[in-house]
C-alpha cells in the first residue's frame, strides 16, 4: 500500500526539487552529530496522534460487512456477485467494489486476529499524518505549516476510520504529491490499480488532477506535470479493471451509483454534513480557513479551483469530507507560504531529550494499545439481544427479523451468509422496493404496520427510544415485547411464542 513512498521527495530534475535530496525519513530521524529540528519534533507529535487514531477499537458498521465478505472470498476462493446475506433481497446483483480491502481485512484476521486489522489501520493513520506534514513543507515557515496541518489532522481524528476509504486517502496523497512534482507519477500505475480494486472513490483522483490542471491553464501556465500525472493515473485505472477478477464493473460502478441516487436520499453519509456533529465543525473550520487564506494570499486559479470544487463536493455529501480535507492542503500551503519567520529546520541539541521522550511515548502508546485495549467497541450494537434471539431460535436461517441497517452489518460479521439480514448500508444493492420499506420504518410519520405485514416479519429488533419502538409497545398494534434492555427491544406478533 505504501509502495513507492520513498520516492515522495525524489526530484525529477534539480530545478524541480522542492525538498532537496533529503532522506525520506528526514523529519523523524536524527542526523549524526546534531539534534532534531523543531519540524522533526512536530512530526513525531503528529505521528502520536495518528497512532492514537489508528489503535482505536474497531467499530464501523460498513467495516463489519467488508470483513464478513473477505472471509467469504478467502473461504470460497470466489468474490460474491450476488447478495449472500439478506432474506429481503436474496441473490440481488452485487458489485463488491472493495473486494481488495475485504481480502486484506480477512487475511490480516487469519494471521493475527482483529489486532492485525488494527495494526494495518494504525500504519495508514500514522502514514497520513506524516504525509500531510511533508506536503505542507513548501510553505516554508513553521506557522504556515501548522496552520495547514493541524486542521487536517483534527478532521482525521473523526474521519480516518477502518473503512476501505482509509486506503484511498493514502493513495490520494500520492496523487497530490505527484501534481506537486514531488513524486514520480509512474508509481500511480500500481497505486491506481490498487485504488480501483479497493474503493470506489478513485474518480475523485481525476477530479483533483483536473482542478489543478485547469487551474494551471487559467493561470496561463503549461500544465506539463498535471498532464503527465493524468496519463499515468488513467493507465493505472484502466489496468485496475483489465487486471481484476471483477473487470469493467469496477469502472462503471460509480456511474451506477449516481443512477441509483434515490436510494441514498436518506443515507447520512450521502447527505449534507450535519451541523450537530462536532466532526462537521472541525471540517468547516478548515474549509473557512482555506477560503480565507486563498482569498487573502493565494489568489491563483490553481489554488482557487480545488477549494471551490472540493468545498462544494464536501458540502453536498459528508462522505467527501475526508478527501476534500486532503486536497485543500495544496491551496492552503500555497497561500500560507511566508506566514511567520520561524522555519523550524535548524537542528537543536536541546531538543534531543524531547525527541527521546516522544519516541518512548510512541512505544508506550503502541504497546498499551496492542496489549490492553480491546480490538472492538460494539457498544452501539445489540449484542446481548442478538445472542438471546439466536439462542431462542428467533434469529436463524428462515427467520424474517426486521432491524436497523447498521445492525444488519453487525449480523453479517457475526453470522456470515446465514441470510438473517433484512437491510444494511449497501443501499445501492437493494431493490428500491426494499429501500422504500426501510425508509418507511424509520419515518416517524409513517405507520409501520403495513410494511411489517408486507415483509411477513417474524420479529423486530429495534432501538427502544424511537417512534417505531413506541409503536411496538402499544398492544393494539398487534405486537408484544418479549425482551428489553436499556437500549434495545425485541418484539414478536401477538400470539406468537418466543421463537
Amino acid at each position: 500500500m505504501l509502495v513507492g513512498m520513498d520516492a515522495l521527495d525524489e526530484p525529477l530534475s534539480d530545478a524541480d526539487t522542492l525538498d532537496g535530496a533529503e532522506d525520506p525519513a528526514h523529519e523523524l530521524t536524527e542526523a549524526a552529530g546534531s539534534g532534531p529540528s523543531l519540524n522533526r519534533i512536530l512530526a513525531l507529535v503528529f505521528a502520536l496522534v495518528g497512532l492514537r487514531i489508528g489503535l482505536s477499537p474497531l467499530h464501523d458498521n460498513s467495516f463489519l460487512t467488508h470483513l464478513a465478505t473477505g472471509r467469504i472470498i478467502i473461504d470460497t476462493g470466489h468474490i460474491p456477485r450476488s447478495d449472500p446475506y439478506s432474506w429481503s433481497a436474496p441473490g440481488a446483483a452485487w458489485t463488491v467494489q472493495s473486494w481488495g480491502a475485504s481480502v486484506v481485512y480477512a487475511g490480516a484476521e487469519k494471521v493475527a486476529g482483529l489486532l492485525g486489522i488494527r495494526i494495518i489501520v494504525t500504519v495508514c493513520c500514522v502514514a497520513l499524518t506524516q504525509l500531510v506534514w511533508r506536503l505542507t513543507k513548501p510553505s516554508g515557515s513553521l506557522l504556515g505549516r501548522l496552520l495547514v496541518t493541524v486542521p487536517v489532522i483534527a478532521v482525521g481524528t473523526a474521519y480516518w476510520v477502518e473503512r476501505p476509504f482509509l486506503f484511498s486517502l493514502v493513495f490520494l496523497m500520492a496523487v497530490l504529491f505527484s501534481v506537486e512534482d514531488r513524486f514520480d507519477p509512474r508509481w500511480l500505475v500500481p497505486i491506481m490499480w490498487l485504488w480501483v480494486n479497493v474503493h470506489g472513490s478513485f474518480p475523485l483522483a481525476f477530479v483533483a488532477i483536473g482542478c489543478f490542471l485547469v487551474g494551471r491553464l487559467l493561470d496561463r501556465e503549461r500544465p506539463t506535470v498535471e498532464l503527465r500525472v493524468l496519463g499515468w493515473a488513467a493507465l493505472g485505472t484502466a489496468l485496475g479493471a483489465l487486471v481484476s477478477p471483477i473487470g469493467w464493473d469496477l469502472i462503471t460502478f460509480p456511474a451506477k451509483l449516481l443512477q441509483h441516487s434515490d436510494a441514498f436520499a436518506n443515507t447520512a453519509e450521502w447527505e449534507s454534513p450535519s451541523l450537530s456533529a462536532s466532526a462537521t465543525w472541525m471540517y468547516l473550520f478548515q474549509l473557512i480557513l482555506a477560503v480565507g487564506l486563498v482569498a487573502w494570499r493565494g489568489r491563483r486559479w490553481r489554488a482557487v479551483l480545488p477549494v471551490l470544487v472540493f468545498g462544494a463536493l464536501s458540502l453536498q455529501a459528508s462522505r467527501n469530507i475526508a478527501q476534500a480535507s486532503l486536497v485543500l492542503i495544496i491551496p492552503m500551503t500555497l497561500a500560507a507560504t511566508g506566514i511567520g519567520d520561524v522555519v523550524g529546520d535548524t537542528p537543536k541539541r536541546l531538543l534531543r531529550p524531547v525527541q527521546g521522550a516522544l519516541l518512548a511515548l510512541f512505544v508506550l502508546i503502541a504497546v498499551v494499545g496492542v496489549t490492553r485495549q480491546p480490538d472492538t467497541d460494539l457498544a452501539t450494537y445489540p449484542e446481548a439481544s442478538v445472542t438471546w434471539m439466536r439462542k431462542e431460535g428467533m434469529l436463524s436461517p428462515g427467520s424474517r427479523v426486521v432491524t436497523r441497517d447498521f445492525v444488519g452489518n453487525y449480523l453479517e460479521a457475526r453470522y456470515g451468509p446465514d441470510r438473517v439480514v433484512f437491510f444494511d448500508d449497501r443501499v445501492d444493492m437493494y431493490p428500491m422496493s426494499v429501500v422504500d420499506q426501510y425508509m418507511e420504518l424509520i419515518d416517524a410519520n409513517t405507520k409501520p404496520g403495513p410494511v411489517l405485514d408486507d415483509l411477513d416479519a417474524s420479529a423486530v429488533l429495534w432501538d427502544a427510544d424511537s417512534p417505531f419502538g413506541d409503536w411496538l409497545e402499544d398492544p393494539a398494534n398487534g405486537w408484544r415485547i418479549v425482551r428489553r434492555d436499556d437500549d434495545w427491544m425485541v418484539a414478536v406478533p401477538s400470539g406468537t411464542p418466543n421463537g
